[in-house]
């Protein structure tokens, strides 16, 4: 019985600490393999319109904040699905509540939601340690959409 909890428990710590810490490259033009994170502003991200819930409506892909512009690149697709100058975006933090932690409006895309995060963003279950990190990852997000040119509010 000792044995089964300890494998269990280093199960768990495996899955929790080492597990998908990566932004995978899509090898898509414009998404070039460079090291992951906030220094070249890459993110896995769940987009979903306004209202609608990220498991069973969202598009799951990348977002790439450089040079002033956002992008949206959809998961197997061979050309960036939206992209959108950074000075034309505002955007903030959703509240706890919320489905997706960070909110988006632009004249292209309309109000949206995303879920970033520099790991995997699980689909069907749901993992309250990493929803904690992937608000983290919002906060970075935003700032960095900020420091861009977006208007930003926390």
């Amino acid at each position: 019985m000792q044995i089964a909890v300890m494998l269990g428990g280093l199960y768990f710590l495996y899955r929790v600490f080492g597990h998908g810490r990566r932004v995978k490259n899509s090898g898509a033009p414009g998404f070039a393999p460079v090291r992951p994170g906030e220094a070249n502003g890459s993110w896995n991200a769940v987009v979903t319109a306004d209202g609608k819930h990220p498991n069973f409506s969202g598009q799951r892909g990348h977002v790439r904040i450089e040079n002033g512009w956002l992008g949206f690149h959809e998961e197997n697709a061979t050309a960036p699905t939206w992209i959108v100058p950074t000075n034309q975006i505002r955007g903030g933090c959703n509240t706890f509540l919320a489905m997706s932690e960070v909110w988006l409006e632009s004249p292209l895309t309309g109000r949206i939601n995303l879920t970033v995060s520099h790991e995997h963003i699980n689909v069907l279950v749901d993992n309250d340690f990493k929803d904690h990190r992937e608000r983290g990852y919002a906060v970075a997000f935003l700032t960095m959409l900020g420091r861009d040119g977006a208007q930003v509010s926390f």
